[in-house]
């Protein structure tokens, strides 16, 4: 009983620690660089998913290809976006996400991106609160896994790479 009552008290302060919806997280901390804050939060995030934006080299591309960690402070993506207020990093995905994993501290969430050719649908956003349930979110799905154990037959691909890679 008493363990159930320390996982509901957990719970709940992880609630607290993240008073915004998956949409507001997401503009606050990746879209508002991108574009315009009216409107619906969700409508803010599609646009920022589906739009065109300008990239360092000058001509305008949707994110078509590889990944953002969306986090407080400086959210980091791969592809070289002319707008300021993010980390740009070339690494692979795989690599980007593993580092991220092992120097989280959990307390803050994340929101783990993965680009394609089609944009992200919005039902395809979710937080990441707890490294026992990652969600990496794409045009294709949300792969769901708990970083502390090793993945089975059934597992997706990154959490695949990502414990092929462990040390």
């Amino acid at each position: 009983m008493a363990a159930r009552l320390l996982a509901s008290l957990e719970s709940h302060s992880l609630l607290r620690a993240c008073p915004m919806n998956t949409f507001e997280f997401f503009n606050q901390h990746f879209g508002r660089h991108l574009v315009s804050q009216e409107g619906e939060p969700q409508m803010a995030a599609h646009r920022a998913l589906s739009s065109n934006h300008k990239l360092a080299k000058g001509t305008d591309s949707r994110l078509s290809s590889g990944w953002a960690i969306v986090r407080p402070n400086t959210s980091s993506v791969q592809l070289k976006l002319a707008a300021t207020g993010f980390r740009f990093d070339e690494r692979t995905r795989i690599e980007a996400f593993m580092e991220e994993f092992e120097h989280w501290d959990g307390v803050e969430p994340r929101m783990f991106l993965m680009f394609d050719k089609a944009p992200i649908p919005l039902e395809n956003l979710f937080l990441t609160v707890d490294k026992r349930l990652i969600r990496i979110c794409s045009p294709a799905g949300v792969e769901t896994f708990d970083m502390n154990k090793a993945p089975t037959e059934e597992s997706g691909g990154i959490q695949k790479a990502i414990w092929k890679r462990k040390p």
